[in-house]
């Protein structure tokens, strides 16, 4: 929540909406000094939150060890009590359990408070129901498809919700049953896959999740403030590059065939340049700059490595390859500084000739 609140009054303050005198402030306001009652509050909901996930885990444990000695309707029975417990729960929390009013949800008020952990507990509550009724009646589903019916089924939490890791926990399940998927089968649509083409898919899925959720942020629409998750598009992005570095780095040390090398020179190059301009010139912001330029650094290591390792001398290698990341990890920091400063100047500019007009 913290994390939203400060990405929004950064937007606020490049948009000229907030002036540079009171940045500090605003900043104070999403992010305070603590206090007592903030140390309190954050135990409070470090407590909270830990106990639904260690509730969670205790049943699924609990149902795992005693399987042969519970029947299958005390199995359902516990698992469903919890179930509606958890949903009960979230509607009392919201005040709308003596009402005749259809329940209202706000996004504004989404963040790590009672409600959204009732919802996180019946999300973990979905998975073992799932897993429950796969175990009991042997339906033969794929596990794959355990993860992906999860994540579909604890959608609507995440979007009544708006809540960064309800969101983060669709987004993780969804890998999960990709790459389980893949283990399994390796193909798509009858499409035999290699390794290096699963590891570009990853990046691609990954890449798009990223790009979802910072489209629905930046549209106006009703539901806008469900999908301002930073937390969720920072992992996205960060899985993202993760998986297409590793494609680069199996490309320079294993990848044999040259038909399709540049291909995948040609996607890589074409989507770090995208994430670049757009995060250089479009929407200003250090963090993807930051993923963008270790992802070079790491692919020009490599290239440079598979190239000198070729030679005779592996000690002059090393020295070399060590120079080479500190000269470019330095420069990559030194310009990441110049940006910010760039950042922050022209922000500071656009308010001026925002405030002149």
């Amino acid at each position: 929540m913290i994390i939203r609140k400060r990405s929004e009054i950064w937007q606020w303050f490049t948009e000229g909406k907030i002036v540079p005198n009171n940045l500090n402030a605003a900043m104070l306001v999403a992010y305070p000094y603590p206090n007592e009652h903030n140390w309190l509050q954050l135990i409070s909901n470090l407590v909270l939150f830990v106990g639904i996930l260690l509730l969670g885990a205790g049943v699924i444990f609990f149902m795992a060890f005693n399987w042969d000695a519970l029947a299958n309707l005390t199995k359902f029975a516990i698992i469903e009590s919890l179930f509606v417990a958890f949903i009960g729960g979230f509607y009392l929390a919201n005040g709308v359990a003596n009402t005749s009013k259809p329940p209202k949800f706000s996004a504004l008020n989404a963040g790590w408070n009672l409600p959204n952990a009732m919802l996180l507990g019946a999300s973990i509550m979905v998975g073992a129901l799932l897993a429950l009724v796969g175990q009991t009646y042997q339906t033969g589903a794929d596990p794959w498809q355990l993860f992906a019916l999860w994540a579909v089924f604890i959608l609507p939490f995440a979007v009544i919700a708006g809540f960064d890791l309800l969101w983060l926990m669709v987004a993780v399940l969804l890998n999960v049953s990709l790459g389980i998927y893949f283990d399994s089968f390796s193909h798509v649509f009858g499409l035999l896959l290699e390794d290096i083409q699963i590891i570009a898919i990853f990046g691609l899925v990954n890449l798009s999740i990223h790009l979802l959720f910072t489209l629905a942020r930046k549209l106006t629409w009703p539901a806008q403030l469900r999908f301002q998750c930073p937390a969720v598009e920072a992992t996205s992005l960060l899985a993202s590059i993760v998986s297409l570095t590793w494609l680069m780095i199996w490309v320079i040390f294993d990848f044999k065939s040259t038909v399709n090398l540049g291909y995948y020179w040609l996607l890589y190059l074409t989507i770090m340049a995208a994430i670049f301009g757009w995060y250089r010139y479009r929407s200003p912001a250090l963090y993807p700059l930051t993923l963008v330029l270790t992802s070079l650094c790491a692919t020009i290591v490599s290239l440079l490595s598979r190239g000198l390792f070729e030679s005779h001398d592996p000690i002059g290698i090393f020295l070399l390859i060590a120079m080479i990341i500190v000269g470019l990890t330095s420069g990559c920091l030194y310009w990441l500084k110049q940006i910010q400063t760039e950042f922050t100047a022209k922000a500071q500019l656009s308010h001026k000739d925002a405030s002149d007009e």
